[in-house]
């Protein structure tokens, strides 16, 4: 019968990821530990050996807060991380939709439009890994993407709908984005920011990219052409939500 028991490579991601989230004492990264992973054993007397080895490794630093001996993870270590798809200060995310998918087999026939479907995503994936986006899941007709910065993300989402645009397939694309705080569980994420940016993309027009004010400000002076659109009453939330729409239409240059 397989174990459910975590993997010792997870578990230092784990000790990693704690100590992303904050400055922690061995004796706090001993309790959170067994908070993830319910009857963890040997946690305590295992730990040195790990923080050793991320600190060999250049992905842990030793610190002091609050008076005491804490661990505090990396430039290194974050990378690392997010390499592993692993966010824990938050991220933008990024998702896309496919505008009049359902007609394609209607015109094209079963082949072309699975064939068109598969070039239209290739064009998409393409921004993607140029600009370190991580490609969390596929949606039949769309992408859920996750960036550590909300900049690579908008510059993803308008570099998408250009290579769409200039296709001869002439195919639509909707994009919403939005930054905020991952909730992780395995390989995918959960939680509001998620779901504001879904909602973001679903009340997209075809050609349009729409992006929360938060991810908006967060790129700052280096923020691309665009225009409030104003407070967007989103499906299931609460509060509405300041949006902006980014203008994809030209390349812009980077300072």
């Amino acid at each position: 019968m397989a174990s459910d028991a975590p993997t010792t490579p997870e578990l230092l991601l784990d000790v990693l990821e704690l100590t992303a989230l904050s400055a922690a004492s061995s004796r706090q990264l001993v309790s959170d530990l067994r908070k993830r992973h319910s009857g963890l054993r040997r946690a305590k007397e295992r730990l040195p050996t790990w923080l050793e080895t991320l600190e060999s490794e250049g992905l842990v630093e030793t610190t002091t807060h609050l008076g005491r001996r804490a661990y505090r993870c990396t430039g290194a270590g974050l990378q690392t991380l997010e390499e592993y798809g692993r966010y824990p200060n938050g991220g933008a995310v990024l998702f896309t939709d496919l505008v009049g998918s359902t007609a394609l087999i209607g015109t094209f026939g079963e082949d072309e439009a699975h064939a068109l479907r598969l070039r239209h995503f290739e064009l998409l994936r393409a921004p993607v890994r140029k600009l370190g986006g991580r490609e969390v899941k596929g949606l039949g007709d769309g992408l859920m993407v996750v960036f550590r910065d909300a900049g690579p993300a908008l510059t993803c989402a308008a570099a998408m709908q250009r290579a769409v645009a200039s296709d001869t397939d002439r195919l639509g694309l909707r994009v919403g984005v939005h930054l905020g705080p991952l909730l992780r569980e395995a390989d995918d994420f959960h939680g509001t920011t998620v779901i504001v940016a879904a909602r973001l993309c679903d009340r997209a027009e075809s050609g349009q990219i729409l992006v929360s004010s938060d991810a908006w400000d967060a790129v700052g002076a280096d923020a691309p052409p665009g225009r409030l659109v104003g407070d967007l009453d989103l499906k299931g939330l609460g509060d509405p939500v300041a949006t902006y729409e980014l203008d994809w239409s030209a390349e812009r240059s980077r300072r």
